[in-house]
Order: C-alpha cells, then sequence, then structure tokens
C-alpha cells in the first residue's frame, strides 16, 4: 500500500459498510450451517513496531470499515527488559475508550486483561465507564498472565493469581449487577454503591490454553478465549468445556495473528477448519513491520477472508 494511501485514512470517518450492497447486519455477524461468526481485530497497541496513535486510529476505523464486529486491546502494563517486543505500546482500558470516540458503532474488547495484578474495584468502574460511556458492547477478556516480574512491580502475588483471578471475577459481577454489592475477601465492602450502572454487565472471557483455562472457562466464563498455538487441540478443549459447562452458553474464541502476505486462502483454510471445531468469534492481528503493511492485511482479510467464511 502506497503511502497515499494511507493518508486516505488519516482524520476521515470512513463509510460503512465497506462493499456496495453488505449490509450492516451482515457487516457484524457471518452466518454459516454450524454457528454464527464474528470477527474481532487485534489492534497494534502492544506487540508492534507501530503502536502509535495514528496507527490505531487508522486501523480501528479501517477494521469497522471493512467488515469486523469489534476491536481488540492487548494489556501489559511494565514488563522486564528481557522481553523488549513489550517495550513500546499503550495502555488497554485507555487505548478503548480513545478509539470508542473516533469509531462509529464497533464493539470493544480486551485479549486479555491481566486482571489479579490489579484492583478489580478500579477495574469495574473502569470498565463499567467505558461501556456507559461509548454505548457500545464491551467484551472483557481476562487471563491470570505469566511473567512473575511484571507481578511484582505492581506488589501483585503471583502466586496467587489463579485464586485472585476467580475471585476478582466475582468482584466486577457484583458491582457491575447487584443494586446493593457485598464482598468479603482479599477486598471488603459493604454498604456502598456503585455506578454508572449499566443495563446488561459486560460478558467476560476466560484467556489461557491450559487445563486451568479450559475449567475456569466452563465454570464462570461467558467465553473461551486462548492464544492458538500450533500444538494446541483447539476441539478438544472445546468439547471439554461443552461437557463440563452442562449446556451453559458459553462463546468459542480465540486470538491468533495472521500473515497475509502471500494471499488469504491459508487463512481461509485455517479458519475454516476452526469453525468446524467449534469456533465462533476469532480475534485476529495480521504480521507488519508498517502501517502500510497493516492496512493492507486489514484490507485482505475484509475483502476476501470475511467474505469466504460466509459462504
Amino acid at each position: 500500500m502506497t503511502r497515499s494511501r494511507v493518508a486516505e485514512y488519516r482524520g476521515t470517518i470512513i463509510p460503512t459498510p465497506w462493499r456496495p450492497g453488505l449490509s450492516t447486519k451482515n457487516r457484524q455477524l457471518i452466518t454459516t450451517k454450524e454457528t454464527i461468526m464474528q470477527f474481532g481485530f487485534l489492534l497494534p497497541n502492544l506487540l508492534s513496531p507501530i503502536s502509535h496513535a495514528t496507527a490505531l486510529k487508522i486501523s480501528a476505523r479501517l477494521a469497522e470499515a471493512v467488515g469486523f464486529h469489534s476491536i481488540w486491546a492487548t494489556d501489559h502494563v511494565l514488563m522486564p527488559e528481557a522481553y523488549p517486543q513489550y517495550g513500546e505500546g499503550t495502555e488497554a482500558i485507555s487505548t478503548l475508550a480513545y478509539l470508542s470516540a473516533i469509531t462509529q458503532r464497533v464493539s470493544l474488547g480486551l485479549s486479555v486483561l491481566v486482571l489479579p495484578m490489579r484492583n478489580p474495584i478500579v477495574v469495574a468502574k473502569q470498565l463499567a465507564s467505558v461501556a456507559h460511556l461509548s454505548g457500545r458492547e464491551l467484551i472483557v477478556g481476562v487471563g491470570v498472565g505469566w511473567n512473575a516480574d511484571e507481578y511484582g512491580y505492581l506488589n501483585a502475588d503471583f502466586k496467587q493469581r489463579g485464586k485472585r483471578v476467580d475471585e476478582y471475577v466475582t468482584i466486577l459481577r457484583k458491582l457491575w449487577c447487584d443494586k446493593k454489592p457485598e464482598h468479603e475477601g482479599t477486598y471488603s465492602f459493604s454498604g456502598a454503591t456503585f455506578s454508572p450502572h449499566l443495563k446488561s454487565p459486560p460478558p467476560i472471557w476466560i484467556g489461557g490454553e491450559s487445563d486451568a483455562a479450559v475449567r475456569r472457562t466452563a465454570r464462570i466464563g461467558d467465553g473461551f478465549h486462548p492464544n492458538l498455538r500450533s500444538d494446541q487441540d483447539y476441539a478438544a478443549q472445546v468439547r471439554r468445556i461443552r461437557e463440563l459447562s452442562e449446556g451453559r452458553a458459553i462463546t468459542m474464541s480465540l486470538r491468533t495473528v495472521l500473515d497475509l502476505h502471500d494471499g488469504p486462502a491459508a487463512a481461509i483454510d485455517q479458519l475454516g477448519q476452526l469453525r468446524e471445531a467449534g469456533l465462533q468469534y476469532p480475534v485476529v492481528g495480521f504480521k507488519h513491520e508498517t502501517l502500510s503493511d497493516l492496512v493492507s492485511g486489514i484490507e485482505t482479510f475484509g475483502r476476501d477472508v470475511i467474505p469466504a467464511l460466509r459462504e
């Protein structure tokens, strides 16, 4: 993509739909014989050489225009120097708040918030505020994280992260749902008021690829949102969650980064196979070194991959 093409997206709300004849409903939902697929775009707010405001603005608007249902921010706060790929980037919740003001209707997602190293009461307030002020659907992916140093920097207990994420999810839901929220535990409160009140609480998706994440999803999750790994048996994980959840509705998602430089065929095949395994809501990023690379990936996915998976 040329520099002049990138410039077309600067400072402009890109009209939707991207292609003539693609209705708003079809722009967001891809109906198949087995499931309804929705598509999330993984923002370059972290793990990207272009995690700056211009790239975030252009990519978010373009993703909305070409048919993505949602935009997703990645979370880490303070990582050791041994992981330079995390050295540049913006905070996840703040990023979504900013982008909600410069997009039109796209849903917002976190992929995923490292919840146990945060104050869950503050997180509940932040997320309720974003959902209320934006008027958008907000999907809250949460995980336990993996870096002990980051927990240490934030004065959080790495060894207790599994137990804490379970408790903190409970706290979020109490604050969002209960008229008189009360809790006794790592954080305790009663006789307190919480706002803003939401008509419906944000769904909470569980991140992680481990058996513990699978069991946690079945027990307390509204969705399953692992990183896709080459050695992962996604179909088996989906079956296990369905068995353990005893019929409770759980959205099957995943997060992956696609390389579309050689065309869309491999991505269409991979996501098609995962759909057969139970995938309902892929959240995808694109390999890139420049903003032009990223824009090209978004355009290709919207033009070729989404329609192919709609057939």
